[in-house]
């Protein structure tokens, strides 16, 4: 039982930074992470194979918007067993809702 646990699906705090930071500073990464979350998610250091399918979004948030809850969004991530199962974090104008 590899990938069903629920410490699986918790990213480490630095790959939320980096995560974050890179939807915020970089356009070619936000556009990845639009197209192919998953491909995303390994350019920066996640296992997917650990991951279930994610963040399959509709519009990605802004980054004006990403950035209002960058501390939030990065904890978030790093501690919720579900982080990665629940994409509205970075739903254009659901990241601050999704994070209460």
């Amino acid at each position: 039982m590899s990938s069903d646990k629920p410490e699986t699906n918790k990213i480490s705090p630095e790959i939320a930074a980096r995560l974050v930071g890179r939807l915020i500073e970089d356009p070619a990464f936000r556009e990845l992470f639009q197209k192919d979350a998953a491909k995303a998610l390994a350019e920066i250091g996640v296992n997917v194979d650990a991951q279930p399918e994610c963040c399959d979004i509709q519009q990605l948030a802004s980054v004006d918007e990403l950035r209002a809850v960058q501390a939030q969004l990065e904890q978030y991530l790093s501690t919720s067993l579900q982080a990665m199962f629940v994409p509205h974090c970075f739903e254009a104008g659901k990241a601050a809702d999704s994070l209460e």
